[in-house]
Protein backbone atom coordinates (compact mmCIF):
# COMPACT_ATOMS: atom_id res chain seq x y z
CA UNK A 1 0.00 0.00 0.00
CA UNK A 2 1.06 3.62 -1.03
CA UNK A 3 1.69 6.50 1.20
CA UNK A 4 -1.17 7.90 -0.63
CA UNK A 5 -3.95 5.65 -0.21
CA UNK A 6 -2.91 4.88 3.62
CA UNK A 7 -3.82 8.55 4.82
CA UNK A 8 -6.89 8.77 2.47
CA UNK A 9 -8.86 6.37 5.18
CA UNK A 10 -10.13 4.06 2.50
CA UNK A 11 -11.19 6.96 -0.17
CA UNK A 12 -14.65 7.14 1.92
CA UNK A 13 -15.96 10.62 2.49
CA UNK A 14 -16.55 12.09 6.29
CA UNK A 15 -20.05 11.99 7.56
CA UNK A 16 -21.34 15.20 8.03
CA UNK A 17 -23.48 15.76 10.89
CA UNK A 18 -27.13 15.12 10.65
CA UNK A 19 -29.33 18.81 11.48
CA UNK A 20 -32.06 18.26 12.94
CA UNK A 21 -35.56 20.11 12.36
CA UNK A 22 -36.33 22.87 15.33
CA UNK A 23 -39.02 21.31 17.64
CA UNK A 24 -40.20 25.04 18.18
CA UNK A 25 -39.63 28.53 15.97
CA UNK A 26 -36.09 29.65 17.47
CA UNK A 27 -34.57 33.32 17.69
CA UNK A 28 -32.33 34.43 14.69
CA UNK A 29 -29.13 33.54 15.26
CA UNK A 30 -29.73 30.05 17.06
CA UNK A 31 -27.46 27.31 16.47
CA UNK A 32 -28.87 24.26 14.94
CA UNK A 33 -31.17 22.42 17.11
CA UNK A 34 -29.52 19.71 18.55
CA UNK A 35 -26.60 22.37 19.70
CA UNK A 36 -28.82 25.24 20.55
CA UNK A 37 -30.84 22.86 23.22
CA UNK A 38 -27.66 22.02 24.55
CA UNK A 39 -26.69 25.48 25.22
CA UNK A 40 -29.78 27.63 25.81
CA UNK A 41 -29.97 27.62 29.66
CA UNK A 42 -33.26 29.15 30.02
CA UNK A 43 -31.58 32.40 31.62
CA UNK A 44 -34.00 34.86 30.19
CA UNK A 45 -31.20 37.34 29.01
CA UNK A 46 -32.63 37.10 24.76
CA UNK A 47 -36.13 37.79 26.39
CA UNK A 48 -35.41 40.90 28.46
CA UNK A 49 -33.07 42.50 25.43
CA UNK A 50 -35.60 41.57 22.80
CA UNK A 51 -37.22 45.22 22.16
CA UNK A 52 -40.24 43.47 20.19
CA UNK A 53 -40.97 41.18 23.11
CA UNK A 54 -41.29 38.02 20.48
CA UNK A 55 -38.85 35.76 22.72
CA UNK A 56 -40.39 34.12 25.60
CA UNK A 57 -39.50 31.10 27.20
CA UNK A 58 -41.19 27.56 26.73
CA UNK A 59 -40.35 24.75 28.45
CA UNK A 60 -36.80 26.64 29.59
CA UNK A 61 -35.81 27.27 26.07
CA UNK A 62 -36.03 30.29 24.28
CA UNK A 63 -38.74 30.74 21.66
CA UNK A 64 -39.29 33.13 19.17
CA UNK A 65 -43.30 34.45 18.57
CA UNK A 66 -43.85 35.86 15.61
CA UNK A 67 -47.82 35.97 15.79
CA UNK A 68 -47.96 39.35 16.53
CA UNK A 69 -44.98 41.31 15.64
CA UNK A 70 -41.95 40.85 13.28
CA UNK A 71 -38.42 40.02 13.91
CA UNK A 72 -36.15 43.28 13.11
CA UNK A 73 -32.84 41.41 13.33
CA UNK A 74 -31.55 44.19 15.81
CA UNK A 75 -29.35 41.42 17.31
CA UNK A 76 -29.92 42.39 20.62
CA UNK A 77 -30.66 38.85 21.95
CA UNK A 78 -27.64 37.35 20.47
CA UNK A 79 -25.59 40.00 22.15
CA UNK A 80 -27.01 39.34 25.53
CA UNK A 81 -26.72 35.47 25.29
CA UNK A 82 -23.69 34.09 27.27
CA UNK A 83 -23.98 31.07 26.45
CA UNK A 84 -23.54 31.27 22.80
CA UNK A 85 -26.47 29.29 21.57
CA UNK A 86 -26.94 32.21 19.20
CA UNK A 87 -23.38 32.32 17.85
CA UNK A 88 -24.87 31.47 14.42
CA UNK A 89 -24.13 34.05 11.75
CA UNK A 90 -27.23 33.64 9.84
CA UNK A 91 -30.57 34.90 11.19
CA UNK A 92 -32.88 31.97 10.39
CA UNK A 93 -35.65 31.39 12.89
CA UNK A 94 -36.63 27.90 11.83
CA UNK A 95 -39.78 29.26 10.32
CA UNK A 96 -40.95 29.59 6.52
CA UNK A 97 -43.56 31.72 5.33
CA UNK A 98 -46.19 29.95 3.32
CA UNK A 99 -49.22 32.37 1.66
CA UNK A 100 -52.79 30.58 1.55
CA UNK A 101 -54.89 30.34 -2.01
CA UNK A 102 -56.92 33.29 -0.96
CA UNK A 103 -54.41 35.94 -1.38
CA UNK A 104 -55.65 39.19 -2.74
CA UNK A 105 -53.18 39.04 -5.43
CA UNK A 106 -55.15 36.31 -7.40
CA UNK A 107 -57.91 39.09 -7.87
CA UNK A 108 -55.97 42.06 -8.01
CA UNK A 109 -52.78 43.82 -7.70
CA UNK A 110 -51.15 43.74 -3.98
CA UNK A 111 -47.07 43.99 -3.59
CA UNK A 112 -47.09 44.68 0.33
CA UNK A 113 -45.59 41.90 1.17
CA UNK A 114 -42.85 41.69 -1.58
CA UNK A 115 -41.97 45.17 -0.65
CA UNK A 116 -41.61 44.12 3.01
CA UNK A 117 -39.06 41.43 2.54
CA UNK A 118 -35.80 42.58 3.04
CA UNK A 119 -34.04 38.68 1.22
CA UNK A 120 -35.65 38.75 -1.79
CA UNK A 121 -37.36 35.39 -0.51
CA UNK A 122 -40.82 36.52 -2.10
CA UNK A 123 -41.25 35.78 -6.48
CA UNK A 124 -43.92 38.03 -7.90
CA UNK A 125 -46.37 36.84 -10.36
CA UNK A 126 -49.08 39.17 -11.78
CA UNK A 127 -52.59 37.64 -10.79
CA UNK A 128 -50.79 35.04 -8.87
CA UNK A 129 -50.09 34.37 -5.56
CA UNK A 130 -46.13 34.91 -4.50
CA UNK A 131 -43.85 32.12 -4.46
CA UNK A 132 -41.69 31.68 -1.14
CA UNK A 133 -38.06 31.03 -1.37
CA UNK A 134 -37.18 28.75 0.51
CA UNK A 135 -33.61 29.36 0.58
CA UNK A 136 -33.74 33.14 0.89
CA UNK A 137 -36.70 33.34 3.53
CA UNK A 138 -35.87 33.71 7.62
CA UNK A 139 -38.75 33.31 8.98
CA UNK A 140 -38.95 36.96 10.03
CA UNK A 141 -42.39 38.08 10.05
CA UNK A 142 -42.02 41.36 7.95
CA UNK A 143 -44.13 40.15 5.14
CA UNK A 144 -46.90 38.77 7.53
CA UNK A 145 -47.05 42.33 9.24
CA UNK A 146 -47.53 43.80 5.87
CA UNK A 147 -50.30 41.67 4.65
CA UNK A 148 -53.86 43.29 5.53
CA UNK A 149 -55.46 40.41 4.87
CA UNK A 150 -53.58 38.20 6.92
CA UNK A 151 -52.66 35.03 4.22
CA UNK A 152 -49.16 34.69 5.56
CA UNK A 153 -48.64 32.13 8.10
CA UNK A 154 -45.59 30.40 9.38
CA UNK A 155 -44.61 26.77 9.80
CA UNK A 156 -41.40 25.14 10.95
CA UNK A 157 -38.84 24.00 8.38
Amino acid sequence: MGKRKMFTFGGSPVPQPQKTVPKAPRPPYALEESMFARLCDGCGDCVSACPSQIIELVNGVATLDISYSACDLCGKCQSACHTLALANSSPRTGLIATISNSCDNLYGYCANCEESCDFGALQWHDDLKPNINADKCIGCGQCAQSCYTSMISFALR
